[in-house]
C-alpha cells in the first residue's frame, strides 16, 4: 500500500502523520484518505475537487495529475497551504 505522509494541520485532523492507503492513482489515494479520515475531507476537497494550494508529491516530485499511478512502494505527501509569520515593515532593510 502507498504510504501517505501528512503535514501541518492535516496531521492534527487525521490524528497521525503517516497512514497506509489503498489506491492505484493519486486521486484514489486522496479519496480513500478522505473516506478513512473524514476530518481531513474538508481540508483537502471542495465539491469533490482538490482545493487550490494543496501540494501533493509522489516520491518527492510534485504531482498535478490525480490520475498519476501509484504502487504499493510509493510515498504520497500532502501539504496544505502554510502562511508565514507577520513581519513589520521596519524588520526589513532595503539598504544592501
Amino acid at each position: 500500500m502507498p504510504v501517505v505522509k501528512l503535514y501541518a494541520n492535516l496531521r492534527r485532523l487525521a490524528g497521525t502523520k503517516e497512514v497506509s492507503i489503498t489506491g492505484t492513482s493519486v486521486g484514489a489515494v486522496v479519496d480513500e484518505l478522505a473516506r478513512q479520515k473524514p476530518l481531513v475531507l474538508d481540508a483537502l476537497l471542495v465539491n469533490g475537487v482538490l482545493r487550490p494550494h494543496i501540494v501533493i508529491t509522489l516520491n518527492g516530485h510534485n504531482v498535478t495529475d490525480l490520475a498519476a499511478p501509484v504502487t504499493e512502494h510509493d510515498v504520497v505527501a500532502i501539504f496544505p497551504p502554510i502562511a508565514g509569520g507577520h513581519h513589520r515593515r521596519s524588520d526589513f532593510s532595503t539598504n544592501g
